[in-house]
């Protein structure tokens, strides 16, 4: 379990990095449908088979990627590594429509156009970098399956669900700096501004300790500790306890105001990282480990 979220959080930092060289050219072609309803889907992002499950298009999906792991059905599926795509593997399983990442156009996008050439429907889903942009994703994706009802639904839900954890962050917040860590040695990385964990902590009047940086950015144990943070969260899979033995572990992290006062958390990666239906059950939980003692 670990081991798969590590991988998942990696597999983010890699996928959002690969984002900006893909062409925005064809994206709002791809997002539209024929009036074709499609049977044999696979989803190469856990975020958007979370979404089409959501959808109620569990049955319809035949594969999946090799980190997806939610709902617990996804097992039984086929599984595709979305960030070495190949052709004959995914042309074997012959799906009708595969939901493919925007970062993809990067990294698979001769293996990608092969299939489009062999008619299959090819979809690009745009990486969600705020819940605003997340909720886009689900509209796409209901659009393109013929679920915009569904996903109007889903979209209106999510949102009543997010405005209630909101709604629970003590009026007398005073915007605790937060430092988010996404993998750890030998190479740390965390979230910087115009990311998705970002705007989480946005909404929940919390500031990013990395907030002077763009995207999700590789820093140093001395950057870690310039910026002091009040809190530090892990988004590893491990539990606090673990990530408190390994920060103890790190010379110097001692002067840091949230190793001083014991604020040094985790919690969930795979909730409160994918842009999917089990957002709000994520940012409930940063929420908690923001304000609970």
């Amino acid at each position: 379990m670990k081991k798969r979220t590590k991988l998942l959080c990696l597999l983010l930092v890699f996928i959002v990095i690969l984002s900006a060289c893909g062409t925005k050219s064809d994206q709002k072609h791809d997002s539209q449908s024929e009036g074709h309803t499609y049977k044999r889907i696979i989803s190469l992002m856990p975020s958007n088979t979370e979404i089409l499950y959501e959808l109620g298009l569990g049955d319809d999906v035949i594969g999946v990627s090799t980190v997806d792991d939610y709902p617990k059905e996804v097992k039984d599926k086929k599984q595709f590594d979305a960030m070495k795509l190949n052709k004959e593997s995914l042309m074997k399983a012959k799906p009708d429509l595969i939901l493919a990442h925007e970062s993809q156009k990067a990294t698979n996008d001769k293996v990608l156009k092969g299939l489009k050439d062999n008619g299959v429907k090819v979809v690009y889903v745009k990486d969600a970098q705020s819940i605003d942009e997340m909720y886009e994703s689900f509209m796409q994706i209901g659009k393109v399956t013929h679920k915009e009802k569904a996903s109007k639904k889903l979209v209106k839900e999510t949102k009543q669900n997010i405005e209630r954890v909101k709604n629970s962050v003590p009026d007398d917040a005073k915007g605790q700096k937060v430092f988010m860590e996404i993998s750890s040695e030998p190479e740390i990385y965390t979230a910087g501004k115009q990311t998705f964990f970002d705007d989480m902590l946005t909404q929940l009047k919390a500031e990013n300790s990395f907030s002077n940086l763009n995207g999700w950015q590789k820093v140093s144990k001395e950057d870690i500790i310039k910026q002091n943070p009040d809190l530090m969260i892990s988004t590893m899979g491990i539990s606090s306890s673990e990530y408190q033995k390994m920060i103890r572990k790190r010379g110097g992290f001692s002067q840091i105001k949230a190793v001083q006062h014991n604020k040094v958390k985790a919690v969930n990666g795979d909730e409160i990282s994918r842009p999917g239906p089990r957002i709000d059950d994520g940012l409930k939980k940063l929420k908690e480990a923001i304000y609970e003692q």
